[in-house]
Protein backbone atom coordinates (compact mmCIF):
# COMPACT_ATOMS: atom_id res chain seq x y z
CA UNK A 1 0.00 0.00 0.00
CA UNK A 2 1.42 3.38 -1.06
CA UNK A 3 -1.15 5.92 0.07
CA UNK A 4 0.00 9.28 1.51
CA UNK A 5 -2.39 9.21 4.47
CA UNK A 6 -2.93 5.48 5.10
CA UNK A 7 0.70 4.44 4.59
CA UNK A 8 2.91 7.57 4.47
CA UNK A 9 6.21 5.77 5.09
CA UNK A 10 5.62 3.31 2.26
CA UNK A 11 4.35 6.11 0.08
CA UNK A 12 7.63 7.99 0.53
CA UNK A 13 9.60 4.77 0.07
CA UNK A 14 7.92 4.22 -3.30
CA UNK A 15 8.92 7.72 -4.41
CA UNK A 16 12.50 7.16 -3.26
CA UNK A 17 12.64 3.76 -4.93
CA UNK A 18 11.67 5.21 -8.31
CA UNK A 19 14.24 7.99 -7.91
CA UNK A 20 17.00 5.55 -6.90
CA UNK A 21 16.30 3.16 -9.77
CA UNK A 22 16.30 5.91 -12.40
CA UNK A 23 19.45 7.42 -10.89
CA UNK A 24 21.17 4.02 -10.94
CA UNK A 25 20.55 3.85 -14.68
CA UNK A 26 22.49 7.09 -15.13
CA UNK A 27 19.58 9.46 -15.68
CA UNK A 28 19.56 13.00 -14.32
CA UNK A 29 16.99 12.73 -11.53
CA UNK A 30 15.17 15.45 -9.66
CA UNK A 31 12.18 15.61 -7.36
CA UNK A 32 9.69 18.10 -8.77
CA UNK A 33 7.64 19.46 -5.84
CA UNK A 34 4.01 20.51 -5.89
CA UNK A 35 1.62 21.61 -3.16
CA UNK A 36 -1.62 19.93 -2.22
CA UNK A 37 -3.88 20.62 0.77
CA UNK A 38 -1.14 22.23 2.80
CA UNK A 39 1.47 19.55 2.08
CA UNK A 40 4.34 19.22 -0.36
CA UNK A 41 4.67 16.19 -2.61
CA UNK A 42 7.08 15.31 -5.40
CA UNK A 43 6.97 13.84 -8.84
CA UNK A 44 10.15 11.97 -9.78
CA UNK A 45 11.67 13.15 -13.07
CA UNK A 46 14.53 11.24 -14.69
CA UNK A 47 15.96 12.89 -17.81
CA UNK A 48 17.80 11.24 -20.67
CA UNK A 49 19.18 14.25 -22.59
CA UNK A 50 18.85 14.02 -26.34
CA UNK A 51 21.68 14.56 -28.81
CA UNK A 52 19.76 17.59 -30.13
CA UNK A 53 18.58 19.84 -27.28
CA UNK A 54 16.34 21.81 -29.65
CA UNK A 55 14.02 18.87 -30.23
CA UNK A 56 10.93 18.59 -28.01
CA UNK A 57 11.27 15.89 -25.38
CA UNK A 58 9.10 12.82 -25.14
CA UNK A 59 7.72 11.95 -21.70
CA UNK A 60 7.01 8.47 -20.36
CA UNK A 61 5.11 8.36 -17.07
CA UNK A 62 3.49 6.10 -14.47
CA UNK A 63 1.99 6.86 -11.06
CA UNK A 64 3.51 5.28 -7.97
CA UNK A 65 0.79 5.91 -5.38
CA UNK A 66 -2.01 3.47 -4.55
CA UNK A 67 -5.40 3.80 -2.94
CA UNK A 68 -5.78 3.30 0.80
CA UNK A 69 -7.18 -0.23 0.47
CA UNK A 70 -4.85 -2.05 -1.89
CA UNK A 71 -1.21 -3.04 -2.42
CA UNK A 72 -1.77 -1.90 -6.02
CA UNK A 73 0.24 -4.50 -7.91
CA UNK A 74 -1.48 -3.79 -11.21
CA UNK A 75 -2.53 -0.28 -10.18
CA UNK A 76 0.12 0.84 -10.61
CA UNK A 77 3.26 -1.05 -9.62
CA UNK A 78 3.01 -2.72 -13.03
CA UNK A 79 3.27 0.65 -14.77
CA UNK A 80 6.19 1.74 -12.57
CA UNK A 81 8.07 -1.49 -13.29
CA UNK A 82 7.50 -1.02 -17.01
CA UNK A 83 8.60 2.62 -16.74
CA UNK A 84 11.94 1.73 -15.13
CA UNK A 85 12.65 -1.13 -17.52
CA UNK A 86 11.66 1.02 -20.49
CA UNK A 87 14.28 3.54 -19.39
CA UNK A 88 16.83 0.74 -19.17
CA UNK A 89 16.05 -0.35 -22.73
CA UNK A 90 16.01 3.16 -24.23
CA UNK A 91 19.20 4.44 -22.58
CA UNK A 92 21.73 2.69 -24.87
CA UNK A 93 20.06 4.09 -28.00
CA UNK A 94 20.96 7.70 -27.13
CA UNK A 95 17.99 9.17 -29.03
CA UNK A 96 18.17 12.49 -30.82
CA UNK A 97 15.29 13.92 -28.79
CA UNK A 98 15.45 13.87 -25.01
CA UNK A 99 13.21 11.55 -23.01
CA UNK A 100 11.82 12.13 -19.54
CA UNK A 101 10.84 9.19 -17.36
CA UNK A 102 8.43 10.43 -14.71
CA UNK A 103 6.95 8.83 -11.61
CA UNK A 104 3.75 10.73 -10.80
CA UNK A 105 2.39 11.13 -7.30
CA UNK A 106 -1.22 11.52 -6.17
CA UNK A 107 -2.85 10.07 -9.25
CA UNK A 108 -5.44 8.27 -7.16
CA UNK A 109 -8.53 9.91 -5.70
CA UNK A 110 -7.52 12.29 -2.87
CA UNK A 111 -10.80 13.91 -1.78
CA UNK A 112 -14.44 12.95 -1.53
CA UNK A 113 -15.21 15.68 -4.05
CA UNK A 114 -13.27 13.91 -6.76
CA UNK A 115 -9.76 15.38 -6.81
CA UNK A 116 -7.23 13.12 -8.53
CA UNK A 117 -4.37 13.26 -11.06
CA UNK A 118 -2.84 15.92 -8.82
CA UNK A 119 0.86 15.37 -9.56
CA UNK A 120 0.54 15.06 -13.33
CA UNK A 121 -1.75 18.08 -13.47
CA UNK A 122 0.82 20.15 -11.60
CA UNK A 123 3.63 19.07 -13.93
CA UNK A 124 1.65 19.48 -17.15
CA UNK A 125 0.43 22.94 -16.16
CA UNK A 126 3.93 24.00 -15.14
CA UNK A 127 5.31 22.88 -18.49
CA UNK A 128 2.62 24.76 -20.38
CA UNK A 129 3.14 27.89 -18.27
CA UNK A 130 6.88 27.73 -19.03
CA UNK A 131 6.23 27.30 -22.74
CA UNK A 132 7.94 23.90 -22.79
CA UNK A 133 7.38 21.87 -25.91
CA UNK A 134 6.67 18.17 -25.52
CA UNK A 135 6.51 15.67 -28.36
CA UNK A 136 3.96 13.84 -26.26
CA UNK A 137 3.40 11.83 -23.10
CA UNK A 138 3.06 8.05 -22.91
CA UNK A 139 1.32 7.06 -19.68
CA UNK A 140 1.70 3.48 -18.43
CA UNK A 141 -1.52 2.92 -16.48
CA UNK A 142 -2.03 -0.69 -15.30
CA UNK A 143 -0.20 -2.96 -17.73
CA UNK A 144 0.06 -6.22 -15.77
CA UNK A 145 -3.24 -8.08 -16.07
CA UNK A 146 -4.15 -10.42 -18.91
CA UNK A 147 -7.07 -12.85 -19.12
CA UNK A 148 -7.49 -14.71 -22.43
CA UNK A 149 -10.80 -16.25 -21.33
CA UNK A 150 -13.61 -15.44 -23.80
CA UNK A 151 -15.86 -12.81 -22.26
CA UNK A 152 -13.24 -11.58 -19.77
CA UNK A 153 -13.06 -8.18 -21.44
CA UNK A 154 -15.84 -5.69 -20.81
CA UNK A 155 -16.36 -3.38 -23.78
CA UNK A 156 -18.11 -0.01 -23.28
CA UNK A 157 -21.00 0.60 -25.70
CA UNK A 158 -20.84 2.91 -28.70
CA UNK A 159 -17.04 2.88 -29.07
CA UNK A 160 -17.29 2.68 -32.82
CA UNK A 161 -14.48 0.11 -33.11
CA UNK A 162 -14.24 -3.64 -32.77
CA UNK A 163 -12.68 -4.69 -29.47
CA UNK A 164 -11.77 -8.30 -28.57
CA UNK A 165 -13.82 -9.91 -25.81
CA UNK A 166 -10.67 -11.60 -24.52
CA UNK A 167 -8.57 -9.49 -22.16
CA UNK A 168 -5.22 -10.18 -23.79
CA UNK A 169 -4.42 -6.85 -25.49
CA UNK A 170 -2.87 -3.50 -24.66
CA UNK A 171 -5.13 -0.51 -25.29
CA UNK A 172 -3.51 2.70 -26.54
CA UNK A 173 -5.89 5.62 -26.01
CA UNK A 174 -5.37 9.09 -27.42
CA UNK A 175 -7.51 12.15 -28.08
CA UNK A 176 -8.01 14.24 -31.20
CA UNK A 177 -4.74 16.15 -30.82
CA UNK A 178 -2.84 12.88 -30.27
CA UNK A 179 -3.56 11.29 -33.65
CA UNK A 180 0.01 11.41 -34.96
CA UNK A 181 1.45 10.23 -31.64
CA UNK A 182 -1.01 7.32 -31.57
CA UNK A 183 -0.20 6.27 -35.11
CA UNK A 184 3.53 6.40 -34.48
CA UNK A 185 3.24 4.51 -31.22
CA UNK A 186 1.13 1.70 -32.66
CA UNK A 187 3.35 1.21 -35.70
CA UNK A 188 6.57 1.16 -33.69
CA UNK A 189 5.17 -0.93 -30.83
CA UNK A 190 3.83 -3.58 -33.19
CA UNK A 191 7.20 -3.76 -34.92
CA UNK A 192 9.05 -4.10 -31.60
CA UNK A 193 6.66 -6.66 -30.04
CA UNK A 194 4.63 -8.30 -32.83
CA UNK A 195 3.23 -10.91 -30.41
CA UNK A 196 1.45 -8.20 -28.36
CA UNK A 197 -2.07 -7.37 -29.58
CA UNK A 198 -2.62 -3.60 -29.50
CA UNK A 199 -6.01 -1.93 -29.77
CA UNK A 200 -5.75 1.79 -30.60
CA UNK A 201 -8.58 4.14 -29.75
CA UNK A 202 -8.96 7.87 -30.31
CA UNK A 203 -11.53 9.76 -28.27
CA UNK A 204 -12.83 13.29 -28.82
CA UNK A 205 -13.12 16.48 -26.79
CA UNK A 206 -10.18 15.52 -24.57
CA UNK A 207 -12.03 12.38 -23.51
CA UNK A 208 -15.15 14.06 -22.15
CA UNK A 209 -17.35 12.02 -24.50
CA UNK A 210 -16.00 8.87 -22.81
CA UNK A 211 -14.92 9.82 -19.27
CA UNK A 212 -13.31 6.39 -18.78
CA UNK A 213 -10.47 7.67 -20.95
CA UNK A 214 -9.77 10.51 -18.51
CA UNK A 215 -9.15 8.41 -15.41
CA UNK A 216 -5.34 8.53 -15.61
CA UNK A 217 -2.53 11.02 -16.02
CA UNK A 218 -2.91 11.23 -19.80
CA UNK A 219 -5.87 13.59 -19.27
CA UNK A 220 -3.65 16.11 -17.46
CA UNK A 221 -1.61 16.48 -20.63
CA UNK A 222 -4.68 16.61 -22.86
CA UNK A 223 -6.00 19.47 -20.73
CA UNK A 224 -2.67 21.29 -21.01
CA UNK A 225 -2.72 21.01 -24.79
CA UNK A 226 -0.15 18.23 -25.20
CA UNK A 227 -0.62 14.99 -27.15
CA UNK A 228 -0.75 12.02 -24.80
CA UNK A 229 -1.62 8.32 -24.76
CA UNK A 230 -2.87 6.08 -21.99
CA UNK A 231 -1.32 2.61 -22.35
CA UNK A 232 -3.45 0.23 -20.32
CA UNK A 233 -4.76 -3.26 -19.72
CA UNK A 234 -8.12 -1.44 -19.36
CA UNK A 235 -8.26 -1.62 -15.53
CA UNK A 236 -11.69 -2.58 -14.14
CA UNK A 237 -12.94 -3.42 -17.63
CA UNK A 238 -10.80 -6.54 -17.27
CA UNK A 239 -9.17 -6.82 -13.87
CA UNK A 240 -11.56 -7.88 -11.04
CA UNK A 241 -8.91 -6.95 -8.45
CA UNK A 242 -8.99 -3.23 -9.31
CA UNK A 243 -8.75 -1.18 -6.09
CA UNK A 244 -9.17 -4.33 -4.02
CA UNK A 245 -6.94 -5.88 -1.38
CA UNK A 246 -6.53 -8.79 -3.82
CA UNK A 247 -4.53 -6.65 -6.30
CA UNK A 248 -1.31 -8.50 -5.48
CA UNK A 249 1.65 -9.63 -7.55
CA UNK A 250 0.31 -13.19 -7.85
CA UNK A 251 -2.41 -11.87 -10.16
CA UNK A 252 0.04 -10.31 -12.62
CA UNK A 253 1.10 -11.76 -15.96
CA UNK A 254 4.80 -10.97 -16.21
CA UNK A 255 5.12 -12.16 -19.80
CA UNK A 256 2.44 -9.66 -20.76
CA UNK A 257 4.26 -6.93 -18.83
CA UNK A 258 7.49 -7.78 -20.60
CA UNK A 259 5.83 -7.51 -24.01
CA UNK A 260 4.35 -4.14 -23.05
CA UNK A 261 7.76 -2.91 -21.89
CA UNK A 262 9.51 -4.01 -25.08
CA UNK A 263 6.75 -2.49 -27.20
CA UNK A 264 6.86 0.82 -25.32
CA UNK A 265 10.65 1.04 -25.39
CA UNK A 266 10.69 0.36 -29.11
CA UNK A 267 8.10 3.05 -29.66
CA UNK A 268 10.00 5.56 -27.50
CA UNK A 269 13.19 5.02 -29.49
CA UNK A 270 11.35 5.41 -32.78
CA UNK A 271 9.26 8.44 -31.78
CA UNK A 272 12.29 10.20 -30.27
CA UNK A 273 14.15 9.63 -33.52
CA UNK A 274 11.29 11.08 -35.57
CA UNK A 275 10.75 14.13 -33.38
CA UNK A 276 11.95 17.27 -35.14
CA UNK A 277 12.51 20.85 -34.11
Amino acid sequence: MRHPAAAPARHRAARDYVAAELHALGLLVELAPFAFRGGTYQNVVGVLPGRDPLRPRLLVGAHFDSTADTPGADDNASGVAALIECARHVLPHAPAAGVEFVGFDLEELQTVTGTYRVGSRALARARRASGDRLAGALILEMVGYRDPTPGSQIVPPFLGIDVPREGNFLAAVGDSQSRELLERFVAAARAAAPELPIVPYRTRLRGWLLPLTRLSDNASFWDAGYPSLMLTDTAFLRNPHYHQSSDTSVTLDFDFMAHVTVATAGAVVRIAALTTT
